[in-house]
C-alpha cells in the first residue's frame, strides 16, 4: 500500500454521461482523463453491458470525444469530436463502420439531441450577429480565423449589456447561441432561432414537429438580462410562441412523452423575501398548450438538480435534469440531501419519493425505457465513480462496474461524518478525516477546509485534495454552514444579509466541537482553506480571528465594492446577497468586505487567484495582497494563467498539479508539520 500522491492527478479516470440503449442492453458513456504528456484532458466514447462486471470498451479514437447520444431505435450513435478541428457533431453505426461527419457549422457545433422518430437531430451552435446565414455552415478557413484574430486586436470591444462575459467562457464577443435542426434523410439544416440572445435547454415535443427551450429574449431598462422564459418553436423553422409569461428564471425544459406537459426548474421566490437569494430550485410544470404553471415539489423543503463540491473533473457531459417516466405521470430528477445526492421520482401529483440511498454521490443517470431500472452513476468518499443498476420495484441494486480500481492499492483516509450545533442551535453536518498512519495519543494538525457558494455542499463525495492533505498527515475536517444547499430553504437564507455572521459562527463552533471531541487534533496547529465563497470566509476568518496558524484564500472576494463592478454577476449578487450595492448603499458593502478588517490580520495568508476568473476577479486577490505588504504581513499571491474560476475542478492539468504543490508547501511551512508525516 502506498499513499496518494499530487501526480495521481494523471491516474483518476473519470466515466460520465451515461446514455443506456433503447433496448437496455449496453450503455454508452465518455471517459475523461488527464493526459501527463501534453498536459491536456481527453476523452473518448465507450460501450458497456449491462451485466455486473461488464467493462466498458473503447469505440471512438479522438482526441476529445463526448456526450454519446443514442438514436431512438439504437442503430446509430451521434457525439460531439473535434477530431477535424472545432467541435462538431459525427454519427457511428453501431453495426460498423466509421463514423461521419453530421455538421460543418463555422463556430461549431455540440449538445446533439435526437428527435423521438429518430429523423432529426436538434443542436446547438454559436453564430456572430454579423455572420450571414450562407457562411454558417461551411467551417471557418485559416484566413477568416486569422482575420478575426486581426479584427481583434485592431478594434475594440463595443459592451451595451451588463451581461457580457461569463467565468469559464469569456466574452461573448457578439457571439450568440442558438438552436439548429439537422434533416437526417438530406443534411438540410434550419436554424430555429435568430437574434442577438442566448438560446439552450432545449427538448423535443413527442410528436417530433417542434421544440420547447429556454432563452432570456428581453433585457431591463437597467441593462440588466430579463428572466429566462420557455419558448417553442417549429422543427421546421418559423413564428415563435412564448409559453411562459412570468418573471421566474425556467431552465432546463422537458417535454412530457404524452405531449401534455412541459417541466422545467425554477426557483420559487417566497414573497417576503422579493428579489433575494437562496431559493431551492424546483420542479414545474405548463401545459405545453399554454396555461397556469405549477410548482409540483412545493411541498418537498429540498432543492433539484443541484450540485456538491469535487476536484474530480465530469466536464466531458452530463446528465439530464429531468427526465420523464414512460407513463408520462413522474419525473426523476436528483436532488441534494443531507450531505448527499439521491434519484427521486416526483409525481405530477406532487408526490415525491426517493428511490437511491446510501452515503454517496450522484452524478449521472439514465433511466430505461421500461420505467423499471435506472442506471446510476455514483461516488462516495472512498469510490470515483461506479456504475449500479437501481431496480425500482424495490430499489436493489446490482452493481455494473467499478472505475479507479487502483485506489485499492493506496492508503485512503475514511470519512466520519456526524452533527453538531451551530449559531444559535442550527444543526450542522460536519465531516473529518484522520490523517494516514493515525496513531492514538499523538496530536495532529487540522486543515480546516470550507466551501464556495454559498449555495454549494460539501458530502458525500471524493475529493483527491483531501485525501492528499490525509495522507500529509492532517486531519480533514469540513462542514455546511448556513447558506449552503441540503437542508431546506430556510437553512439556504440563513446567510442572506448576513454574511460574516451566523455563517462564521457556525464555522467556529463546528470546529470548536470537532476539537473537543477528538483529542488527537491539535487545536495550537490549525489551518483554514476556500475557494470563492468560501475565500471569502477565509479572508473574513482571518480578520477576526488569529487562531489559524495559516490560512490559504483561493479565487476569493475581498471587497464587494469593487466586486459589483468587476465580476460577471456581481450587478445583480450584491442586491440578491446582501440586499444592497455599492449604489444604494456603500457603507454596508464596506462593513461586509473583508478588506475592511485587514489590518487584524496576522495569520499567514497565501492568496491564490487565477488570471481569467470572470466571477471573483484577480484584482480581489491583488488588492488584498497590497494591503498585507503594505502592512508588514506574512503574505504570498500565486497567480495562475490562463485559468478560469474552475481551475481547481476541471482547469489545465498542470496548473493544477502546480496548485497542490503550492498549497501543501505553505500549509507545511507555516503549520509546523513533522517531516516523518509529510508523504506527498
Amino acid at each position: 500500500m502506498r499513499q496518494i500522491t499530487i501526480k495521481d492527478l494523471y491516474s483518476f479516470e473519470w466515466f460520465v454521461d451515461p446514455a443506456l440503449s433503447p433496448d437496455g442492453s449496453q450503455y454508452a458513456l465518455t471517459r475523461s482523463y488527464c493526459y501527463e504528456e501534453t498536459k491536456e484532458y481527453r476523452a473518448q466514447v465507450y460501450l458497456a453491458p449491462t451485466i455486473p462486471g461488464g467493462v466498458p470498451r473503447q469505440i471512438t479514437n479522438g482526441t476529445r470525444d463526448t456526450t454519446p447520444r443514442w438514436s431512438p431505435d439504437g442503430s446509430k450513435l451521434a457525439f460531439v469530436s473535434n477530431r477535424a478541428g472545432g467541435n462538431q457533431i459525427w454519427l457511428l453505426n453501431m453495426a460498423g463502420g466509421e463514423a461521419t461527419q453530421l455538421t460543418f457549422m463555422r463556430n461549431g457545433a455540440g449538445n446533439p439531441v435526437w428527435s423521438p422518430d429518430g429523423t432529426k437531430i436538434a443542436f446547438s451552435a454559436r453564430m456572430h450577429r454579423d455572420d450571414e446565414l450562407d457562411k454558417m455552415y461551411k467551417p471557418i478557413t485559416q484566413k477568416e480565423r486569422e482575420d478575426a484574430a486581426k479584427y481583434k486586436r485592431e478594434h475594440a470591444l463595443i459592451v451595451d449589456n451588463l451581461h457580457y462575459r461569463t467565468d469559464g467562457a469569456g466574452f461573448f464577443d457578439n457571439y450568440y447561441a442558438h438552436i439548429w435542426v439537422l434533416q437526417l434523410s438530406d443534411g438540410k439544416i434550419t436554424r430555429l432561432t435568430e437574434g442577438n440572445w442566448q438560446h439552450g435547454g432545449f427538448s423535443w415535443a413527442p410528436c417530433s414537429s417542434k421544440l420547447v427551450f429556454s432563452a432570456a429574449r428581453a433585457n431591463k431598462p437597467d441593462g440588466t438580462t430579463a428572466e429566462a422564459n420557455l419558448w417553442i418553436a417549429p422543427a421546421s423553422g418559423g413564428e415563435l410562441h412564448q409559453l411562459t409569461l412570468g418573471d421566474q428564471s425556467c431552465m432546463a425544459p422537458s417535454w412530457s412523452p404524452d405531449g401534455k406537459n412541459i417541466a422545467y426548474l425554477s426557483s420559487l421566490k417566497e414573497p417576503e423575501w422579493g428579489d433575494l437569494g437562496g431559493n431551492i430550485t424546483r420542479i414545474w410544470l405548463i401545459p405545453a398548450a399554454g396555461g397556469e404553471t405549477k410548482c409540483i415539489t412545493a411541498q418537498a423543503d429540498h432543492g433539484f438538480n443541484e450540485r456538491m463540491y469535487t476536484d474530480m473533473s465530469r466536464d466531458a457531459g452530463s446528465s439530464t435534469a429531468l427526465t420523464w417516466f414512460p407513463c408520462g405521470s413522474k419525473i426523476l430528477a436528483t436532488s441534494n440531501r443531507y450531505g448527499g445526492i439521491y434519484l427521486h421520482s416526483i409525481g405530477i401529483d406532487g408526490k415525491v419519493e426517493q428511490l437511491s440511498s446510501g452515503e454517496r454521490h450522484v452524478f449521472g443517470w439514465s433511466l430505461h425505457p421500461n420505467g423499471k431500472e435506472v442506471l446510476v452513476g455514483w461516488s462516495d468518499p472512498l469510490k470515483v465513480g461506479e456504475f449500479s443498476l437501481l431496480k425500482l420495484e424495490d430499489k436493489s441494486e446490482e452493481l455494473l462496474y467499478s472505475s479507479n480500481t487502483w485506489l485499492k492499492d493506496v492508503h485512503l483516509s475514511e470519512t466520519s461524518s456526524y452533527w453538531c450545533k451551530g449559531d444559535e442551535g442550527l444543526d450542522l453536518q460536519c465531516w473529518v478525516m484522520k490523517p494516514i498512519g493515525w496513531q492514538e495519543g499523538k496530536k495532529y494538525p487540522l486543515l480546516h477546509i470550507i466551501h464556495g457558494g454559498p449555495a454549494n455542499m460539501y458530502g458525500f463525495t471524493f475529493n483527491h485534495t483531501f485525501q492528499l492533505m490525509a495522507a500529509s498527515g492532517y486531519y480533514v475536517f469540513y462542514t455546511n454552514p448556513r447558506g449552503g444547499l441540503g437542508y431546506g430553504q430556510k437553512f439556504q437564507q440563513g446567510v442572506i444579509l448576513k454574511y460574516g455572521e451566523g455563517d462564521y459562527r457556525d464555522l467556529m463552533l463546528a470546529l470548536d466541537h470537532a476539537i473537543a471531541t477528538d483529542p488527537g487534533i491539535d487545536a495550537d496547529r490549525l489551518g483554514v482553506t476556500g475557494i470563492s465563497y468560501g475565500g471569502f470566509m477565509t479572508n473574513w476568518i482571518v480578520g477576526h480571528t488569529d487562531r489559524y496558524k495559516a490560512a490559504i484564500t483561493e479565487a476569493s472576494i475581498s471587497n464587494w465594492v469593487s466586486f459589483f463592478g468587476c465580476s460577471d454577476i456581481g450587478y445583480s449578487f450584491c442586491d440578491s446577497q446582501h440586499g444592497a450595492n455599492p449604489l444604494t448603499d456603500y457603507d454596508e458593502m464596506l462593513k461586509r468586505s473583508p478588506i475592511t478588517y485587514v489590518k487584524n490580520v496576522v495569520t499567514p495568508l497565501l492568496i491564490s487567484h487565477n488570471e481569467e476568473d470572470y466571477r471573483c476577479p484577480i484584482e480581489q486577490g491583488e488588492q488584498l495582497f497590497v494591503a498585507l505588504k503594505k502592512l508588514g504581513q506574512t503574505v504570498r499571491l500565486v497567480r495562475f494563467p490562463h485559468s478560469s474560476h474552475s481551475l481547481p475542478g476541471s482547469g489545465n492539468p498542470a496548473l493544477r498539479e502546480d496548485r497542490l504543490k503550492h498549497f501543501m508547501d505553505w500549509f507545511n511551512t507555516y503549520i509546523d508539520i513533522k517531516k516523518e508525516d509529510y508523504k506527498v
